[in-house]
């Protein structure tokens, strides 16, 4: 089927993908050596740095991620399964949460309590990474079909946890409020996140024991981005020697 040079120009993009990115981690590693320990400013500089490269190599891995696809295209003119290909290829890329989808579905956001009363424990008044997950699982179980948190893709190997004070998904900042944005059928996503053990108790508790803001709408179309990160396995493989 002539899949050799497609997958040795796969290969090679990779390759210099995951040069960049080494690169990239090694740079700041070494830039963070030189600082003096022991001072925040210095480590909101480090942390600063990091992202801005981490922008530019999700920039980067998205131009490479069209030069590959361009590549398989064209091995798979070649061989004469053009419109195969194609029709396999996007089926691939919307199940993975590579291309930017839209449809009707609904917008949720929530957000940090506006005021804690003295000798309350600030943390009851502010949303946290469970309170974000429990409400996305719900929306998987609700039938949603696509999935972002503030512009975050929502994929099977994303992590949605708290770092200090802040909240991380797919390894990038969000900050207060959170908007999520699901596609599928308004109502039973509705119905999924308000009968959730979890993601109910922001609507019928939280919201009225610690003002945290919570707000379902429904909507004739919202867009999900492509997911921007990268999906490199380290431990699983082919089973049986598939490719």
């Amino acid at each position: 089927m002539h899949r050799t040079p497609y997958r040795l120009a796969l290969v090679l993009v990779v390759g210099v993908l995951g040069i960049l990115i080494a690169t990239a981690f090694n740079t700041t590693s070494r830039s963070a050596e030189v600082r003096p320990p022991g001072r925040s400013g210095d480590l909101v500089d480090v942390v600063r740095e990091m992202e801005l490269q981490r922008e530019t190599l999700q920039e980067r891995l998205g131009d490479l991620r069209e030069e590959v696809a361009r590549l398989e295209r064209e091995a798979a003119e070649e061989a004469g399964m053009t419109r195969s290909f194609s029709q396999e290829f996007d089926r691939v890329r919307l199940s993975a949460g590579m291309a930017e989808v839209e449809g009707p579905g609904v917008e949720i956001v929530l957000g940090d309590g506006s005021e804690v009363p003295k000798g309350a424990d600030p943390n009851d008044y502010l949303v946290h990474d469970t309170d974000i997950a429990g409400v996305v699982n719900a929306l998987f179980v609700g039938g949603a079909e696509a999935v972002a948190v503030n512009d975050e893709r929502i994929v099977a190997t994303t992590p949605i946890r708290c770092a200090g004070t802040t909240i991380l998904v797919n390894a990038t900042r969000l900050g207060n409020p959170y908007t999520i944005v699901a596609i599928g059928d308004p109502e039973a996503l509705e119905h999924a996140v308000r009968e959730d053990p979890q993601s109910s108790l922001l609507f019928d508790v939280y919201a009225k024991q610690y003002g945290l803001q919570v707000s379902l709408s429904h909507a004739a179309e919202v867009t999900v981005p492509a997911f921007r990160g990268s999906m490199r396995p380290v431990h699983a493989a082919p089973a049986d020697g598939g490719v």
